[in-house]
């Protein structure tokens, strides 16, 4: 899409399995009908919110039928988040490096999954 509808928010699964799934989205995105977003002109919009409304928001999902996570329920969620924007800036630069650490690890142990896909087609082949 050349169109965006947000830039940087914290978004929210809203439906499904995946109900109450915080992540925070950096840069312009489009957005689909099973999410919500927060957007806040006050600096709150960052890594390290998104991870504390993470933890709370699944707590709050209503689990009659389809899992759901509505924008009215996202809205009476309270947390406990740090006083000073320059420590959110720092935890949120510490969870994107623990993100990256992840990811790397991650790419490592799947090149190593098909290593181990391939020695083991090369043992049995006849």
């Amino acid at each position: 899409y050349k169109d965006y509808l947000f830039d940087t928010a914290i978004t929210w699964t809203t439906d499904g399995a995946n109900a109450g799934t915080v992540s925070y989205r950096s840069g312009r995105f489009y957005s689909t009908n099973v999410n919500g977003v927060l957007i806040s002109d006050k600096g709150y919009t960052n890594k390290a919110i998104s991870e504390i409304l993470n933890l709370e928001a699944w707590k709050w999902v209503s689990h009659v039928g389809n899992p759901k996570l509505m924008n009215n329920v996202m809205g009476d969620i309270s947390i406990m988040i740090p006083r000073s924007f320059e420590e959110h800036d720092r935890l949120s630069d510490f969870l994107n490096q623990l993100d990256d650490t992840i990811a790397l690890h991650q790419r490592k142990l799947d090149l190593l999954k098909e290593q181990k896909k391939g020695f083991l087609q090369k043992m049995f082949v006849s």
